[in-house]
């Protein structure tokens, strides 16, 4: 896992992933130089560390990358492309999956995913099945779905793959308690932005805004 305190607690490593949030996540060791001011040699040397925390990649060509976009094109600024991880839960009496009302309220804070990812089980998916739904599923059968290790286990490769490339905004509203769950704990571990949406007046809460984490970090 990056090591996102240990990197932000010296000021030019953490203007230097600065540096590369502002220009989405990829920056050259030329614009990293122009951006912070750092001499080449100590520059390299934070560079360096930084790749050594598992926050920085070195690419071909002194270009360097960060490993995940989120958290930090998050609370820098450079947000252009979000991704959001939700769940859908069993249909009981909802007209609408609790998943698009996220996705609505998101809209309103002028937030549009790129890309929609949900998990849920078989049995919940066929009770909604009417509906025109565009997300990208991650199935979770009914003994997986009430497991906080097994949803974690089942969701951490995808939602490692999507931080890699875009600013994740995890939704832990809807299916089971357990789920819930392990969506907060990834989001805890992941410096990952998390919203919940109260289903009977259709307000969005940040449990993990970009405040928090920018406080968590000491930024």
């Amino acid at each position: 896992m990056p090591r996102y305190e240990d990197a932000v607690s010296k000021e030019k490593s953490r203007r230097i992933l600065e540096a590369v949030a502002q220009k989405g996540g990829i920056a050259s060791f030329s614009d990293i130089k122009e951006f912070t001011g750092i001499n080449s040699p100590v520059l390299t040397y934070h560079l360096d560390r930084l790749q050594s925390l598992n926050i920085l990649e070195k690419e071909v060509k002194g270009t360097y990358r960060l490993k995940y976009k989120t958290p930090l094109c998050w609370i820098f600024g450079a947000d252009d492309s979000i991704a959001y991880l939700g769940l859908l839960g069993r249909r009981n009496s909802r007209s609408e999956p609790e998943t698009k009302t996220a996705l609505e309220l998101l809209e309103v804070e002028k937030i549009v995913p790129k890309f929609t990812y949900v998990l849920t089980s078989p049995e919940a998916l066929t009770e909604w099945k009417e509906l025109k739904l565009p997300y990208q599923w991650i199935l979770c059968y009914e003994d997986e779905i009430i497991n906080i290790d097994a949803i974690k286990q089942k969701v951490t490769p995808q939602l490692e793959s999507l931080l890699r490339d875009h600013v994740v905004i995890i939704d832990c509203t809807s299916a089971t308690k357990p789920a819930t769950i392990a969506y907060y704990e990834l989001a805890q571990t992941y410096y990952t932005p998390l919203i919940y949406v109260y289903e009977e007046n259709k307000e969005l809460k940040w449990l993990i805004s970009k405040d928090y984490i920018r406080q968590k970090l000491g930024i």
